[in-house]
């Protein structure tokens, strides 16, 4: 079984919060783990369009998966979220959390990648009808989650 982890490639302009691709040990808030720092071990600035990748670190179990090399992780863009998010919407009429829709953007590169009769599963995490404001921002008020 191969497993992929998503995480918040941002907006395409060096604004990010991937400590798992683009970080370094460090210490924040009393754990040792994968995080966005400047060379002085300063907390440095993250974004990610979905609120709850927009950190600096990452849980202590994902470093751990991370250094045994169990887990794949790979960045998903703001772009590339809102796509899956729209295309969930649009397909199935489930609005995932901007979050999961993170996973589903992976997911969707992943499967390219598969032979067939290969099986992919995906985690949602959330409702997305939370994120409908920020979501249609983005999009310029476009049709996303119509």
């Amino acid at each position: 079984m191969r497993l992929v982890g998503a995480q918040a490639a941002g907006d395409g302009h060096g604004r990010h919060a991937a400590p798992l691709l683009w970080g370094e040990p460090g210490v924040v808030q009393g754990t040792r783990t994968y995080l966005l720092q400047d060379a002085d071990g300063q907390i440095q600035v993250t974004h990610s369009i979905a609120p709850g990748l927009d950190y600096p670190a990452v849980g202590p179990e994902h470093s751990r998966l991370k250094d045994s090399g169990r887990v794949e992780y790979v960045g998903v863009s703001d772009a590339e979220a809102l796509e899956a998010f729209g295309l969930l919407s649009r397909c199935e009429g489930i609005i995932p959390a901007l979050e999961s829709a993170h996973a589903l953007a992976a997911a969707l590169r992943l499967v390219c990648e598969l032979a067939s009769g290969s099986h992919v599963l995906v985690n949602l995490s959330g409702r997305g009808d939370k994120d409908l404001d920020t979501a249609l921002a983005a999009a310029g008020a476009g049709d996303v989650a119509a």
